[in-house]
C-alpha cells in the first residue's frame, strides 16, 4: 500500500491496534479485581454491622435504665433472659431480652401482666446470645452472628440513694 508517496506496512497498523487491545484488557482486569474486592469488603462490613448494632442496642438499653438494681439475669423457659425493669407513672414494666429460634427478641410488658416469653418482637437474627452478671455492678454480654462474635462488659449504673 502506498499513501502520500510512502508505504504503510502491516506492522504499522497492527502495533497500535494490539497496544489498544492490551490496554482495554488490562483495564477490564483492574475493574473486575476492584469489583471482587468491593464485594468482599461489603460482605465483611455487613457481618460486622449486625454484631456491633446488637451490642450498641443492648448497651443503650442498660445505660438508659439508670439503676443496677432494676437489671437482672434470669433463667426462663430454659434460656438466659436479660430483664430490665422500669417505672412509668405508677406502673412497673419489664423488658425481657432473649434468644429464641435464632432471633434476638424483646418483650416489653407490665410486670404484673407477665405470662411468659411468647409474643416478643424480633430484633435481629443471631447465632448465640448470652448474658452474665459476674459482679453486682457488672454485666457481660456475648453475641455472635454470621461467624462474628463479640463480648462486652458493661459497668451498671448504681443508684445514688
Amino acid at each position: 500500500m502506498k499513501k502520500n508517496g510512502g508505504s504503510i506496512h502491516t506492522v504499522d497498523v497492527l502495533f497500535p491496534l494490539l497496544f489498544i487491545l492490551l490496554f482495554c484488557f488490562c483495564a477490564l482486569l483492574v475493574v473486575l479485581q476492584g469489583a471482587r474486592i468491593y464485594e468482599k469488603t461489603a460482605a465483611g462490613l455487613e457481618e460486622n454491622y449486625t454484631v456491633r448494632t446488637v451490642v450498641s442496642y443492648l448497651q443503650e438499653k442498660v445505660r438508659e435504665c439508670g439503676d443496677a438494681s432494676l437489671i437482672s439475669v434470669q433463667e426462663m423457659e430454659g434460656q438466659q433472659v436479660l430483664v430490665i425493669d422500669s417505672v412509668h407513672g405508677e406502673e412497673m414494666y419489664s423488658s425481657y431480652i432473649y434468644l429464641e429460634d435464632g432471633n434476638l427478641k424483646e418483650l416489653f410488658v407490665k410486670k404484673a401482666d407477665f405470662a411468659g416469653l411468647e409474643g416478643g418482637q424480633e430484633l435481629v437474627e443471631l447465632e448465640s446470645f448470652s448474658v452474665d452478671r459476674p459482679e453486682n455492678d457488672l454485666l457481660a454480654l456475648s453475641v455472635s452472628a454470621a461467624g462474628q462474635q463479640e463480648t462486652v462488659y458493661i459497668r451498671l449504673p448504681v443508684s445514688e440513694e
